[in-house]
């Protein structure tokens, strides 16, 4: 009886260990920028509007991100002409500031 309640509060001790790691994972936050910027202007405005603000790293998509292409501001056929871009409400690419990189989406 005795061994039956050191394994059961043993494996107790680890269910709550294993998780509390996995619930620190769901309330972690992606960390986000949000602009507010005129329907009908376009991704190189955004752009120069991030780097006036001190973001770098600055890669805006033509798609959105889906589930079957997660990141599209990693092909740069997607990310080359943002000035011919029109900006979309939502998530439209990525940029880095003081070395974090946040998603940038777009509010109106």
């Amino acid at each position: 009886m005795k061994l039956l309640t050191t394994l059961s509060l043993t494996a107790l001790a680890l269910t709550c260990a294993i998780g509390g790691a996995q619930a620190t994972e769901l309330f972690s936050s992606t960390p986000e920028v949000h602009v507010a910027l005129p329907l009908g202007a376009n991704q190189g405005q955004l752009a120069s509007l991030l780097s006036k603000q001190g973001y770098d790293g600055i890669h805006l998509s033509a798609v959105a991100a889906t589930p079957a292409n997660p990141h599209p501001e990693t092909n740069a056929s997607l990310t080359a002409h943002p000035e011919q871009t029109p900006l979309r409400l939502g998530w439209n690419g990525v940029a880095s500031k003081n070395g974090q990189q946040v998603q940038v989406y777009v509010d109106n």
